[in-house]
């Protein structure tokens, strides 16, 4: 599935990011020693802030990751719905609701139409159901898939919620302009980012293990 094949390569992404930034924080700033590029023969220092800020902006990278995987695994779903011309009738009582809401939002004149007149109709959704942006952690995602016919398991939810939810609440305040990137990235050490990356990475493979199960036993159909 797309899901996976999108999810592994935004993996390497992280990883990519993270040994840089390793090899970028363990830089003695204090020694003022620059960084020499051995070409031009120019030369970089790196400073304390500069470090904070990759160390933020590495936060906003971990939670694009959710927002990407999740968008992923509903525009899976509503692609399995179109691609097998599904009608209304045909699909479970949560996904009828979420093709109702999906019309709501976009204003379409069948939101008025009742369930027996839209029986007939096929369903191809044109957006989300549900507006994400900058909304998820891990309760809002469990609610997101609950609202699609789609519990997932609760197993690990305790051990991954916090992560889920600094991530979300740092690049929200980033992204509205209440702490500076360097600010934000100074709370942190590199191990805390750390853990926060293995907790949303394990996270996500565990939800895009179960969506991907749940789409290839179509337990979105009555």
């Amino acid at each position: 599935m797309i899901i996976q094949k999108n999810f592994a390569r935004r993996v390497e992404d992280i990883e990519e990011t993270f040994n840089l930034l390793s090899f970028i924080l363990k830089i003695e700033s204090h020694k003022n020693t620059p960084l020499i590029h051995t070409e031009s023969n120019s030369e970089l220092y790196v400073t304390q802030e500069m470090q904070c800020a990759l160390k933020a902006e590495f936060l906003i990278l971990l939670y694009n990751i959710v927002e990407s995987t999740i968008c992923d695994c509903l525009n899976t779903l509503y692609d399995s719905i179109a691609d097998e011309n599904l009608t209304f009738s045909d699909l479970s009582q949560e996904m009828r609701n979420m093709w109702r809401t999906s019309l709501k939002r976009s204003s379409n004149p069948n939101r008025l139409k009742t369930d027996l007149e839209l029986k007939n109709f096929r369903v191809v959704f044109e957006s989300l159901a549900i507006n994400i942006s900058g909304s998820l952690d891990l309760r809002k995602i469990f609610e997101v898939f609950s609202k699609h016919g789609c519990n997932l398991d609760e197993a690990n939810r305790k051990k991954y919620a916090e992560s889920f939810l600094i991530v979300k609440n740092k690049r929200n305040s980033l992204a509205h302009g209440n702490i500076s990137f360097s600010e934000c990235g100074s709370f942190y050490m590199l191990s805390d980012l750390q853990k926060l990356k293995e907790d949303i990475l394990n996270g996500l493979h565990e939800i895009v293990s179960q969506i991907r199960k749940h789409i290839s036993e179509q337990k979105y159909k009555v």
